[in-house]
């Protein structure tokens, strides 16, 4: 679903919507589009900065804006084995259990390598919350690597990959994605919408592969907090 935020154009506008919000004709309507950019800019900073458990695993995420797309890359070094890091990458069904904003991920088929998954959440940025609905057709190359593309749904264009690589300590992991949103949001936060929404469904990502190595094996609650 899109989500259209048109500000209003001024104390003379005759639109009846835009009762209580008009803008002073004095400030034009870009100063005003990049005047309230900056305030939400301002409140999702604080919320990227807030700090972990100390006992999370650390992560990096970087995002960067080209062009309409943004390409994210996300890495975390895992006190686990790769196998247990692929169980949980591939776990779809679970995911609503642990991914922040996720209410439905369902295998609706697998042929071979390939799986089509639906899933149904949101993006939340400060006070807006927009809903998504994704399909993702999904390659698994075992045991460390898969690659994902959004084929219906929300976002205009969405693939990403995750590859797992042994380390003496345990695993390394990498993620990478290509999003264009299909969303309307002011073109100054995108960036940060993003990047906000990757940085907490990873890091979940990644306490629940942990957790899941420190849980018994065959411990069916294991993916419960």
């Amino acid at each position: 679903m899109t989500q259209r935020i048109a500000p209003c154009r001024g104390a003379g506008d005759a639109d009846p919507s835009c009762e209580g919000h008009s803008v002073p004709a004095t400030l034009p309507v870009a100063r005003t589009i990049r005047a309230l950019s900056l305030i939400v800019l301002s409140a999702v900073a604080v919320s990227i900065t807030v700090a972990l458990p100390a006992t999370a695993a650390t992560i990096t995420v970087d995002a960067e804006r080209r062009g309409d797309t943004i390409d994210i890359r996300a890495s975390a070094d895992l006190k686990t084995d790769p196998t247990t890091a692929w169980r949980v990458l591939t776990d779809y069904e679970r995911y609503p259990e642990f991914i922040p904003d996720l209410r439905v991920s369902r295998v609706i088929a697998r042929r071979g390598a390939a799986v089509t998954v639906e899933q149904s959440g949101s993006a939340t940025l400060w006070l807006f919350r927009i809903p998504l609905d994704i399909t993702f057709e999904i390659t698994e190359l075992p045991p460390y690597r898969l690659h994902s593309r959004a084929v219906a749904g929300s976002m205009r264009a969405m693939s990403s990959s995750y590859q797992l690589r042994p380390t003496p300590d345990g695993t390394h992991l990498d993620y990478a994605g290509h999003v264009a949103p299909g969303f309307a949001l002011f073109a100054e936060i995108e960036e940060v919408a993003v990047r906000q929404s990757v940085s907490r469904q990873f890091q979940a990502l990644v306490d629940e592969i942990e957790h899941r190595t420190k849980a018994p094996v065959g411990d069916a609650g294991a993916h419960v907090r």
